[in-house]
């Protein structure tokens, strides 16, 4: 049943099941509330309304709402909201994208750092027996200064098969003394 507010003049879309003589209802525009009329859904009278409105009803009045417009506004809000996580997955995917460094990039890399007085020998440890030490410093000859440069030592058989490879950051020192107690 279609009814029309007495104040603002909006029109709703009420269910049937609340459409009875008398009901009190709420405008969802101007917030009036007055009573439906026995006659139909034309509207109320404004001396009606005001009476409506001085009475205080026990039962909480339906209010009237546009939901179709509700709904669009919805649609409308999701639909921006998927756009903009559309656009920045495409520009974190295109744009802030890091290339791995290729072969020759890493070789170039590697040239700027210089191994100097590398030597290498055993310690005995309390704990763990025979430790391998390789001990010397790296140099960095970048144009800037770098950090985090990390080493890789390898222990290879005759073969030239790996039989041990330990990753270390450049910059840590260790004493003779703690090379034996750790």
């Amino acid at each position: 049943m279609e009814v029309k507010c007495p104040q603002c003049a909006s029109r709703f879309n009420l269910p049937d099941a609340a459409a009875r003589p008398g009901a009190k209802l709420r405008c969802a525009v101007c917030k009036t509330v007055f009573a439906l009329p026995a006659t139909g859904g034309a509207g109320a009278s404004p001396a009606a309304a005001r009476t409506a409105r001085r009475e205080t009803g026990k039962e909480p009045l339906p209010e009237l709402g546009h939901k179709r417009g509700r709904r669009r506004l919805w649609l409308a809000l999701l639909l921006v909201l998927v756009l903009a996580g559309a656009g920045a997955g495409g520009y974190f995917s295109f744009f802030a994208r890091e290339t791995p460094p290729s072969e020759a990039d890493i070789a170039k890399k590697v040239e700027l750092l210089t191994m100097r007085n590398v030597r290498q020998y055993n310690v005995l440890n309390e704990k763990v027996g025979k430790v391998f030490v390789i001990e010397g410093r790296v140099v960095n000859e970048f144009p800037d200064p770098k950090e985090l440069i990390s080493l890789e030592g390898a222990i290879y058989d005759k073969d030239k098969k790996p039989l041990a490879v330990k990753k270390q950051l450049a910059g840590t020192q260790l004493s003779l003394f703690q090379l034996q107690v750790l």
